[in-house]
């Protein structure tokens, strides 16, 4: 691996390590404000800044480590590109059925249908696959390990947004936790199976 790929590594773990350390801390010091942030606040820039940061980090990363895998067929890319492509336009529609708003941590109500109906964090599923899907792509033994470190950071986030959206929405919040997975479990394939039935 190039010293331009370590280096590119090392800038997205350490992203990805603080804002693991600060949402971590969000959840056990309830007070400190940190996620879910208000638009426009510094928390909220900060969160996003760590956030971009890591993402696009993984992204640079991928290129620079390309075929480390050691697999250099066609169906790396045959498989690799229609995951990573497949799962970006869920996250996609995932932005525009929440709305912006919603999804940067406004109160414009409590979304639980369509692509919600199968996940409460769809958008997280979505990304971590996509991710998944990028290092299929590019054959990057290092991007598994960051869609697995992308998964811990959306595992943070969630657990401080169940607590801010119970806050929020009280029982109609704790009624769709009871309702959807936090990610995916069988009631998601099975309400899938019964979509694509009727």
């Amino acid at each position: 691996m190039a010293i331009a790929a370590y280096l590119v590594l090392a800038f997205t773990l350490l992203s990805g390590a603080l804002l693991g350390a600060l949402l971590l801390q969000a959840f056990f010091r309830r007070r400190s404000g940190f996620w879910p942030s208000p638009k426009g606040s510094r928390e909220h820039a900060l969160a996003f800044g760590l956030f971009r940061a890591f993402c696009g980090g993984t992204v640079v990363f991928a290129l620079l480590d390309w075929g480390s895998l050691g697999w250099d067929h066609w169906s790396r890319i045959a498989l690799g590109a229609p995951l990573m492509l497949g799962a970006f336009a869920v996250t996609l529609r995932g932005y525009a059925f929440l709305g912006i708003d919603n999804t940067y941590c406004a109160q414009d109500g409590l979304v639980t249908g369509g692509i919600y109906a199968y996940s409460r964090n769809p958008q997280y599923v979505s990304s971590v696959l996509a991710t998944v899907g990028l290092a299929i792509f590019a054959g990057s033994w290092g991007t598994f390990f960051l869609a697995g470190a992308l998964f811990v950071l959306y595992l943070l986030f969630a657990l401080n947004e169940e607590r801010w959206l119970h806050a929020s929405y009280g029982e109609r919040f704790a009624q769709y936790m009871r309702e959807a997975p936090r990610f995916l479990d069988a009631r998601s394939f099975r309400r899938a199976r019964e979509a694509l039935a009727a």
